[in-house]
């Protein structure tokens, strides 16, 4: 938890190797004052001095990819799901997509390359930048060499990369398919392979590919592909049924339109301190970026020793201190794995060979992702500047420590024009037969989103309204900033109020009203309004023995969110529980009114077991639940062996379960609709609940006479 007022905001676009390192580096050496944001596209970046050895089948998918969100939890960063598609340097801000714009003091961009197919483009050609896709594309490509419909293979390039990659899918296909004929090709505009090593080099893997029998084609210009075929610029055609691209990548798009400065071929031009040549607050690395003074290929290993400087530089640029150049070194070493755990080492006109060179790249390689799994826990780092830009101020109470009016009534013209609130109080009508609903859920954030921190806090508030049965209404928010600067305070507003407006869009309600303050961290709650017939609210009491139980949504939420607030949650299962908090129930209590509900609630902070035993206890009855029926989050069963929720313990000892079961007392943020509905209805209702959306929707559950609650492992009551 950020403990320190925020006067700074550092947005990372990209999950590049560079950013990678920026953010342990951060971790280590914390910048007191400083929001950190990262976007990326997505949950895991791939290291690309790992992907030959992933495709050869030395490494399991897991062991080269890098999850960014305990990452980002361990930096103390906020976490953004997105792509990038535009910046506006003056007015320092970020457009994502589907999102409100990010604002910033600060912007570092590491978003890589896009293909460069050049005439390339068909369905059989596989880009091998960016690394993420490929990985994607290359299980694709398995599927359809399994199936026997892939015989002759094309490589496009006949640089190191190539030639590694090629190597590595020959080795796979011999190991994994040895019954399977296939005959590769590597395609090369030049004479020569490796054209950028030395001659002893070139032999070395001139043989290894003689010894496999795979054929090089010099002076062939790829221009063209088409169905089973590629074409050269002078008019020769092989036939292929895949092509691997392993050429050059392009830039991206976006940063030329944006008027950064590019080079003839669109990558970001910055100078020897990695910063933007017109805009001192923009850094740029990686691929993306080309260094002026210092022209190197597009490779790993530049981003890589890119990190520490990067790091080094944005922070004394936000102190107020000389950035220093940084000059990337002009001779590396260069080892290339041959397929099989062996590889050749090359540095400054010297080579070595053997299994031994391969042992060496694994040890450089598996401690390079090491830095990355084993997070240690840090402490936290003294103030400096920045937090002193706000030692003579004053943080008051009471009024004192409201939003500023200006930036409030901003925020609300802009996100909600003339349906801005402008009264003390709103004013809600009940239609005669109606009853009014009310309620309020409030909360400390938990994820690094602010725009998704807003949209699950609606979730989670409204389903109190549907689990009477009810529609939303109006709604009031009640909201708590972290202390900040003006800039920082309305970007930050800016993103809560959009994803409210925007998820209270899908739920059929209004923003009304509210009232928001500073203080140590940010909170997001709403008052809820809604209606409800008079003769159609459900409530909790009402179950009947014999009644099935069933529930919308999977458990798992707390411990995932326990687990990533320790930095040990895989970033799967983070996502998977975002989507799920987002899910509103709207849709679920839809169904259900379409069934003969006894009683209803939703599953929240008290865990399952405290909510069946508030439904129980009011009749004197009790819940058998069935252990193999209860729907789970992915990651939820491992998370829960690691770490429970602060409030585990507590649940435990207020709803006591026989035989219970630690996902019983988890506490649910947004969690499903809990139902009472009759035996001979509960199988079409649950088959009905799936169909709108609600996918592991289950009966947990049967109602029985005797008080308690027990879980029973066998088979479904129905």
């Amino acid at each position: 938890m950020k403990n320190y007022p925020i006067a700074r905001e550092l947005v990372l676009a990209g999950g590049g190797h560079s950013h990678v390192i920026f953010l342990r580096m951060l971790a280590m050496r914390p910048i007191p004052g400083l929001r950190v944001t990262l976007i990326s596209p997505d949950f895991e970046t791939p290291y690309s001095g790992m992907l030959p050895g992933f495709v050869a089948g030395h490494y399991r998918r897991d062991e080269v990819y890098i999850d960014l969100v305990p990452l980002c939890r361990f930096a103390d960063a906020e976490f953004v799901v997105g792509s990038v598609e535009a910046v506006d340097p003056d007015q320092q801000t970020i457009t994502v997509q589907g999102r409100p714009p990010l604002r910033y003091d600060v912007l570092s961009i590491d978003v890589g390359s896009t293909p460069s197919l050049g005439g390339l483009e068909d369905a059989r050609v596989i880009p091998v930048k960016p690394i993420g896709n490929f990985l994607e594309h290359w299980q694709a490509f398995l599927e359809r060499f399994a199936s026997g419909h892939v015989r002759d293979i094309g490589f496009v390039g006949a640089g190191a990369g190539g030639i590694e990659l090629c190597l590595a899918v020959s080795h796979f296909l011999e190991y994994r398919y040895p019954d399977f004929p296939f005959q590769i090709h590597i395609v090369t505009d030049g004479k020569t392979i490796l054209k950028e090593y030395p001659a002893r080099v070139r032999i070395i893997f001139e043989k290894l590919l003689n010894e496999k029998l795979i054929t090089v084609h010099r002076d062939f210009r790829a221009s063209a592909a088409g169905p089973g075929q590629l074409a050269s610029n002078d008019g020769r055609l092989l036939a292929f049924d895949e092509v691997f691209c392993v050429t050059q990548a392009s830039a991206q798009m976006w940063p030329a339109r944006a008027g950064l400065p590019v080079d003839e071929n669109g990558f970001i031009r910055v100078r020897d301190t990695l910063q933007c040549e017109t805009f001192d607050n923009i850094f740029a690395v990686g691929d993306c970026a080309t260094m002026v003074n210092y022209r190197r290929p597009k490779a790993g290993v530049y981003a890589v020793r890119q990190g520490a400087p990067l790091y080094s530089n944005i922070r004394r640029h936000l102190l107020g201190e000389r950035v220093k150049p940084f000059k990337p070194q002009s001779r590396i070493l260069s080892l290339i794995a041959t397929g099989p755990k062996h590889a050749v080492a090359s540095r400054n006109g010297l080579c070595a060979v053997g299994q031994w060179v391969w042992r060496w790249k694994n040890w450089i390689d598996q401690r390079f992702m090491r830095r990355f799994s084993d997070l240690p826990d840090m402490p936290r780092d003294i103030p400096n500047s920045l937090v002193a830009e706000f030692d003579d101020q004053m943080h008051c109470g009471g009024c004192g420590s409201k939003v500023s009016a200006d930036i409030l009534s901003d925020v609300l013209r802009e996100k909600l024009g003339e349906d801005a609130p402008t009264d003390d109080a709103a004013t809600v009508d009940v239609p005669a037969g109606k009853t009014l609903l009310q309620s309020v859920d409030h909360f400390r954030g938990f994820i690094g989103d602010p725009y998704l921190q807003a949209r699950i806090a609606v979730c989670h508030a409204v389903s109190d309204v549907y689990a009477c049965g009810g529609d939303v209404k109006g709604v009031m928010a009640m909201l708590t900033l972290p202390f900040g600067k003006p800039n920082v305070t309305r970007s930050l507003l800016t993103q809560i109020v959009a994803g409210t407006v925007d998820q209270l869009s899908e739920e059929g309600g209004h923003l009304i009203g509210g009232h928001t303050a500073e203080g140590l961290e940010l909170m997001v709650g709403f008052a809820v309004n809604g209606l409800v017939d008079e003769a159609s609210i459900w409530k909790k009491e009402g179950l009947n023995p014999g009644d099935c139980l069933v529930l919308t949504k999977p458990l798992g939420t707390g411990t995932i969110l326990a687990a990533d607030m320790r930095h040990r949650a895989k970033g799967e299962w983070v996502e998977g529980a975002i989507r799920s908090m987002m899910q509103s129930n709207r849709c679920a209590a839809d169904v259900l009114r379409d069934y003969s509900v006894s009683a209803c609630t939703d599953v929240t902070g008290f865990g399952l077991a405290g909510h069946l035993r508030e439904m129980a206890d009011t009749n004197g009855l009790g819940v058998e639940i069935d252990a193999e029926a209860l729907p789970l989050l992915p990651g939820a069963s491992d998370c829960i062996e690691m770490t429970t929720s602060t409030l585990h313990e507590a649940n435990m000892r207020s709803s006591p379960v026989e035989n219970g079961s630690d996902i019983l007392f988890d506490p649910q943020t947004s969690g499903g609709l809990l139902a009472g509905v009759p035996q001979d209805q509960a199988d079409d209702c649950v088959r009905a609940i799936k169909e709108a959306g609600y996918h592991l929707a289950s009966v947990v559950g049967i109602v029985t006479e005797h008080p308690g609650l027990r879980l029973r492992i066998g088979e479904r009551h129905v």
